[in-house]
């Protein structure tokens, strides 16, 4: 047997031909089935079979590069030159007060109204008057100084009462409000202090101010001391406010007309 061109082939002695025809024509060569799925297919022109599993790798092939050479899923391209986007960031996890400034402590519970404001600082007012209702007391009261030597003007006539002007206002916020009078004269008799001897502890002082407020007190002490040893806190300028009476006491001495102590009430604000 000898192979021809195209396929063909020629059997010696015989006069028989054989030869595959092209796939899709439908022949089938004497002696065969029609060719059956995954046989292979027919190549016009080459005489052979290619199988089925080749052209089937072979497309797998070009379908993967082609999947290869396209962009990844969700790819953006961007443009030469062209900034490249800054991420932004993100929560700072230590930030313990996010999105504004830290306010905290009192001006926290204001802003937040769990807290009431102060209250503003007290004003005082010069006193006007001096009223003590357990002892049936009211006296006017007027702003004294002192004297060329340094001693408290006391005012006349002695019903009436001096309020030491360079002391603390009535109803401030702090200091020694100091209130001085006569405990009698030989002209305008007992003076409005002189009760200030019987005076006991609790007793209620009320105060009342140039703008009309009235301040009250209550009597913390009695003391009495000679006048050589009054104590300089009793006309303390600082400190917490209270109220200081005075007024003349102990034994008089009629060659002078002087008494020798001075009566002295603290009171602190009701």
């Amino acid at each position: 047997m000898v192979a021809a061109p195209g396929g063909l082939t020629v059997e010696a002695g015989q006069g028989t031909l054989e030869f595959d025809p092209p796939a899709g024509r439908g022949a089938v060569a004497p002696g065969r089935h029609p060719a059956e799925p995954g046989d292979g297919a027919a190549v016009p022109g080459h005489g052979g079979r290619v199988p089925r599993a080749l052209v089937a790798a072979g497309s797998v092939l070009l379908l993967g590069g082609l999947t290869m050479l396209a962009p990844g899923p969700g790819a953006v391209a961007t443009p030469l030159g062209a900034p490249e986007p800054q991420a932004r960031p993100g929560p700072d996890p230590l930030d313990l007060h996010p999105g504004g400034p830290v306010v905290d402590g009192e001006l926290a519970r204001l802003l937040a109204g769990e807290a009431p404001a102060p209250e503003p600082i007290r004003a005082g007012t010069p006193p006007v008057e001096l009223a003590l209702p357990a002892r049936g007391l009211r006296a006017p009261v007027v702003a004294v100084t002192t004297g060329p030597e340094g001693a408290l003007v006391v005012p006349e006539p002695p019903s009436t009462v001096g309020w030491w002007s360079p002391s603390a206002l009535a109803g401030g916020a702090g200091g020694t409000t100091v209130l001085a009078g006569h405990v009698d004269s030989r002209t305008g008799g007992l003076g409005a202090l002189a009760v200030l001897r019987h005076v006991t502890e609790g007793e209620e002082v009320v105060l009342l101010g140039a703008d009309g407020r009235s301040v009250g007190y209550r009597v913390t002490a009695r003391r009495q001391y000679t006048k050589a040893e009054l104590p300089p806190e009793v006309f303390a300028a600082g400190g917490p406010p209270r109220l200081v009476l005075i007024t003349c006491g102990g034994a008089f001495d009629r060659s002078t007309r002087h008494y020798a102590d001075n009566v002295v009430v603290f009171a602190e604000p009701a």
